[in-house]
């Protein structure tokens, strides 16, 4: 017996002994835990061979004045869309980061765009990423945002959900949505940007030989009564219906977010109030991303920062070095016409190579702001009598969009992001190519041109030669 007792506790005390280090094992081979916000593991694209391995003229590597090949360090490739879902700046641990080397991802059944970003917006103290950054003025943040592409998304669409379809969240596979923001310190934002703008870049055969593709950076500037949210959305809609090359940055200026006159006159002040720092951060963007060439992309009253910024900017150029951008595209541009043609025009013409405004004579949200404006009624952004020229500069493009199609029950305000038409012609223009390379027809000899959705065919058929 007493032999019997000692084999049974001797068995009790191994089983025990055994269970307790099969725990310790199991919790040993987890991934520490955290209350912080972790991001699920995603893939990234892999740097390809042919972009490693091709040699790229450094003398094409210039960009803007600022972004010189001295300048330009070989950075490691980063992937141009990969997703990462932080809420905050917080670092997962790599365990959750990193997939298995031997279990690959599973693909995301939608796309993500990464847009990179500077904001004056203040903090909101929410956690969500929709409402991360407020109403209010603040200092100047960086960082990047992902958002969510559906698979079988519509040119000039900003899908969301709809009560007629009884949709009442938001799902990533079928709408256009703001996954998560990732704010981060200036030369940490600068240093990733620049390695994107890199990884972006590829030799191409062209009739006159190889020549380099992309590395280029596209900044929109938004409008009147928009979130950070509804800039993040758009920005990355409109680089992946352009099919851009290159990098979407956005700047999100505090617009109060609302459609009052109210909130209209106060997103003006704070309008005005927003341009020295959108000097600073696409000077930043200009000198220091590496990008070949940086584009500008204004709506609404995001051109009233625009223009301003520019016009400062080429009034510094006596007295410093300043950047020239290559294309500008003021679209709907809610300023008063009459002193963007004298006190702006004379000067932005110095900051960039072409300049090119979108107009539309059918365009309510403008024809409601001359109503807010009594003492500068004319709109730059109205076309039909109102329409305004500038033959005394040849770098100034004006376009009629006025014919295009647009959504029933919409203001016409945003045909630049919308119509798919306009989406093509600005594909092309980004391209280079010039307003009778675009099929534009010509209006008050060659002063203007007009944008017609018969047009389309010619720019799908150019663009479709254009990715050959």
């Amino acid at each position: 017996m007493p032999r019997l007792s000692l084999t049974l506790m001797l068995i009790a005390c191994l089983a025990f002994g055994c269970g307790r280090d099969n725990d310790r094992e199991t919790t040993a081979d987890r991934a520490p835990q955290s209350e912080e916000f972790v991001a699920p593991s995603l893939p990234a694209d892999e740097p390809s061979e042919e972009a490693s391995e091709a040699e790229v003229p450094t003398d094409e590597l210039a960009g803007p004045q600022f972004a010189t090949p001295e300048n330009v360090k070989t950075p490691e490739p980063l992937p141009l869309f990969a997703p990462g879902l932080f809420t905050q700046p917080r670092q997962a641990p790599q365990s959750a980061l990193a997939p298995s080397p031997t279990t690959p991802a599973a693909p995301l059944p939608y796309d993500v765009v990464r847009v990179f970003y500077g904001t004056n917006r203040v903090h909101s103290g929410s956690l969500n990423p929709k409402t991360f950054y407020g109403q209010g003025r603040g200092d100047v943040s960086y960082g990047h945002c992902d958002v969510s592409i559906p698979r079988n998304h519509q040119k000039g669409k900003l899908e969301s959900p709809s009560i007629w379809r009884f949709e009442f969240r938001e799902d990533p596979k079928k709408h256009v949505v703001l996954l998560g923001v990732v704010e981060k310190p200036q030369a940490q934002f600068m240093s990733e940007l620049r390695q994107v703008v890199w990884n972006s870049m590829k030799v191409v055969d062209t009739e006159n030989g190889p020549a380099l593709a992309g590395g280029e950076a596209l900044v929109f500037v938004h409008g009147f009564n928009n979130s950070f949210e509804d800039a993040a959305r758009r920005t990355a809609q409109i680089a992946h219906d352009l099919k851009f090359q290159g990098v979407p940055v956005m700047y999100s200026w505090p617009s109060q977010e609302k459609s009052s006159l109210e909130a209209y006159r106060e997103d003006g002040h704070m309008a005005g109030w927003s341009e020295e720092h959108l000097i600073d951060f696409v000077t930043q963007v200009a000198r220091d991303s590496g990008a070949r060439k940086v584009h500008l992309v204004a709506h609404s009253m995001g051109n009233r920062i625009v223009s301003g910024a520019l016009r400062r900017l080429a009034e510094q150029c006596a007295t410093r070095q300043i950047p020239k951008f290559n294309e500008v595209i003021l679209s709907a541009p809610d300023i008063d016409a009459d002193y963007f043609k004298t006190a702006i025009a004379p000067y932005i013409t110095q900051t960039a190579d072409r300049i090119t405004i979108y107009s539309s004579s059918r365009d309510i949200a403008l024809k409601l702001s001359s109503l807010f404006n009594p003492l500068a009624r004319r709109r730059l952004g109205e076309s039909g009598s109102e329409l305004t020229l500038f033959p005394e500069f040849n770098n100034i493009d004006v376009i009629d969009a006025t014919d295009v199609e647009t959504d029933l029950f919409t203001l016409n305000h945003s045909y630049h992001a919308s119509s798919p038409t306009v989406l093509n012609d600005i594909q092309l223009l980004l391209a280079g190519y010039t307003t009778e390379e675009r099929g534009l027809s010509s209006m008050l000899n060659h002063l203007a041109w007009r944008i017609r959705n018969l047009g389309q065919q010619l720019s799908d058929r150019t663009l479709g030669s254009q990715s050959n």
